[in-house]
């Protein structure tokens, strides 16, 4: 991604600072279309099976080092879209990292699911229903990523390959739906193939709006990488417990995928999805979806997507389907 970095001479008055201050901007434009044929389509009213999404955003980044080695940073980035913004200040170290905002945190790095990670199906409305051209969407663990909720988070060092982060939310005055995120990843070597393990687990209280109800979500997965080759296994089970204590919603959700780099720019990937909420005994909802996927790079910058997702939903209303989605996306 090719940055535009605007310097000063200009130095804020903080005692120990040994550099000139820089903000980098950088962000992207992507257009992304979507067409879709499944068994519950109405298309009546002028209601289609198709749409073209736009997305961009800008993102600043600025940091200073102090003459005794702590770094001090921030990140913001604003979008066209209401999938949530992003924000923080960072203080990091030989101490490890503390940081400030939403950007940052537990939930947000540690997962494994690819489908979360957003590297080729992104910008798609998606839904656990699989409604009228939508996709079920990963059950990873966070509550805090992409929320209007901030938090503190803290990242101790990495010691012989594992990391661990905490971070505690603060909902603000007006709800109690502050939530902690608790996350730990392992990485190793061995015979040349790279092992990552991951866990999440989160907690949130008032987590539907109602007091003394909660949202308990927990996630771990399983990474390999080899000549190329990244195979992820990931399971998450997200649960709502009601007022009375007792869970009223627990899906459980199964990822499965193998991205390979087949050629220089070209990457391409497979993802097997399957959740279902073990709760609803009634309509006892799950949704089975297989995306095949590819992302290629044009030009330095330029990156060009493309995917077919397979589902069948079966629930209250069943559905099935197909849906293709073509990206661009420049970067600047």
């Amino acid at each position: 991604m090719r940055k535009i970095l605007l310097t000063t001479t200009a130095l804020v008055a903080l005692g120990g600072v040994s550099a000139a201050s820089a903000l980098e901007i950088s962000g992207f434009q992507r257009f992304i279309y979507s067409s879709w044929d499944d068994t519950a389509s109405t298309e009546t009213g002028g209601a289609n099976d198709s749409e073209l999404v736009n997305y961009m955003r800008f993102q600043f980044n600025h940091d200073v080092t102090t003459d005794s080695g702590m770094n001090i940073g921030m990140y913001s980035r604003i979008n066209n879209v209401t999938d949530g913004s992003y924000e923080h200040i960072g203080l990091s170290g030989d101490f490890g990292t503390f940081s400030i905002g939403n950007y940052d945190t537990a939930g947000g790095n540690l997962y494994t699911s690819l489908l979360y990670d957003g590297k080729y199906v992104d910008d798609i409305d998606q839904t656990f229903s699989a409604g009228s051209g939508d996709l079920a969407g990963s059950a990873a663990a966070a509550q805090l990523d992409e929320a209007t909720t901030y938090a503190v988070s803290y990242t101790l060092p990495t010691i012989a390959g594992l990391t661990l982060q905490v971070s505690q939310g603060e909902s603000g005055t007006a709800s109690e739906a502050n939530v902690t995120e608790v996350g730990a990843a392992y990485n190793t070597e061995m015979n040349g193939v790279g092992i990552r393990l991951a866990a999440v687990s989160s907690k949130g209280d008032d987590s539907t709006g109602s007091e003394d109800d909660k949202q308990e979500n927990q996630d771990m997965g399983l990474t390999l990488s080899f000549d190329g080759i990244t195979f992820k296994a990931s399971s998450a089970n997200n649960e709502t417990i009601g007022t009375d204590g007792v869970a009223d919603v627990d899906i459980e959700t199964k990822e499965y995928s193998i991205d390979y780099k087949a050629a220089d720019g070209l990457d391409v990937a497979v993802i097997s999805f399957s959740s279902k909420d073990k709760m609803d005994t009634t309509n006892n909802p799950k949704v089975d979806q297989t995306i095949f996927a590819a992302r290629y790079t044009l030009a330095p910058g330029v990156l060009a997507y493309a995917s077919y997702a397979d589902f069948d939903y079966e629930g209250a209303t069943n559905n099935s389907g197909s849906q293709t989605n073509l990206g661009l996306r420049v970067n600047f």
